[in-house]
């Protein structure tokens, strides 16, 4: 036998026959499913607001997108937020946990302006609610925080502004009773509730339970 029929004899049998692949995904981040949602909860930890700040801005593009304009004075109005708009959504709770007030700094512009769209609609303010939590402040039912906390609500009701965010929502002092909200949730009944979580795999951990405890759907955000 000559080398050059030796070096045919040792090829794979496999040279030169297709080769069958499998692909898998691609798989999007879990946030971005909150439009096939019904009530949708978005809970955010310190940093972890970072993908719901896209979200949140999404939601108020789509409803600028929807607002009707008047072709005399060019007076804009949404009439309603329609099935095209947000698909499945009937309600939005936005929950943002930080440590300290300097957390919010960054992020005050966007849910401030929010927050003038849904005070000039009166549409969007039954349809995204924002709640504020700041745990470095003393509960409520802590006898040192008394003093400190009817002077907050003093000011929030004569201004309409909240001192620590300078939002028209009411920053909360401490960490959020998450049966209560829960159950408000429940009580809602606005449909099949999600609930998408950025943060510390310590309260994702809580949030699982809870979701599992009220029959509710939870998508964890890694970032």
């Amino acid at each position: 036998m000559d080398c050059q029929a030796e070096k045919t004899e040792s090829q794979p049998e496999s040279v030169g026959k297709s080769l069958e692949i499998f692909l898998d995904g691609p798989y999007g981040a879990p946030s971005s499913h909150i439009f096939q949602a019904e009530h949708a909860i978005l809970i955010a930890a310190g940093i972890g607001v970072t993908p719901f700040a896209s979200i949140l801005q999404s939601i108020m593009h789509r409803y600028l997108a929807s607002q009707i304009s008047c072709p005399s004075c060019n007076f804009k109005w949404c009439e309603e937020l329609t099935q095209s708009t947000i698909m499945n959504l009937k309600k939005v709770d936005f929950f943002w946990i930080n440590r300290d007030q300097q957390c919010f700094e960054w992020f005050v512009q966007l849910l401030s302006q929010l927050e003038i769209e849904q005070a000039e609609s009166g549409v969007m303010e039954r349809f995204l609610d924002m709640h504020m939590y700041i745990t470095s402040a003393l509960q409520k039912t802590d006898m040192k925080a008394v003093g400190l906390q009817l002077a907050l609500d003093l000011l929030h009701e004569k201004e309409k502004r909240d001192l620590i965010t300078g939002l028209k929502t009411r920053t909360n002092a401490g960490r959020p009773n998450w049966n209560k909200i829960f159950q408000i949730i429940a009580d809602q009944k606005k449909g099949k509730v999600t609930v998408f979580y950025c943060g510390p795999s310590a309260l994702a951990r809580l949030l699982k339970v809870k979701c599992d405890e009220f029959g509710c759907t939870f998508r964890k955000e890694i970032f």
